[in-house]
């Protein structure tokens, strides 16, 4: 039976966040294009291929509060060939604001794939 898209990309979502709070490195980085590029929190700001992706994850998972990884809220539009995801994303303390999400993927042979990433997380605005 085939799951459609949007079942497929949930499925694939789950399993990463699982591999992130696991601090399984291989499938925190699977599904992901060899040039994907994400922007990111932490310097660097901008990871260019999956070896810059790797070392965003190493230096994540030397925080031992990075066990926390949950997905809420998430959006995912998908066409035959192309999708985006949006979230919110826990990885923090409970009473921390929780970061933004945004992936943009395409399925190639059959697979999804993220072609994009970004993470961010709110500041408060200070007005002059």
């Amino acid at each position: 039976m085939m799951l459609d898209a949007q079942t497929e990309i949930s499925q694939m979502l789950d399993t990463w966040a699982a591999s992130v709070r696991a601090h399984d490195l291989e499938g925190a980085v699977r599904g992901r294009n060899a040039d994907v590029v994400m922007f990111d929190v932490p310097e660097p700001l901008q990871a260019k291929g999956i070896d810059a992706y790797r070392d965003t994850w190493r230096l994540y998972f030397r925080d031992e509060g990075s066990r926390r990884f949950e997905l809420l809220e998430t959006r995912i539009v998908a066409g035959e060939d192309v999708a985006w995801v949006h979230a919110l994303l826990r990885c923090t303390t409970d009473d921390a604001p929780a970061g933004r999400l945004t992936m943009g993927l395409r399925r190639v042979d059959g697979r999804w794939i993220v072609e994009h990433e970004h993470h961010s997380f709110p500041v408060p605005l200070t007005l002059p």
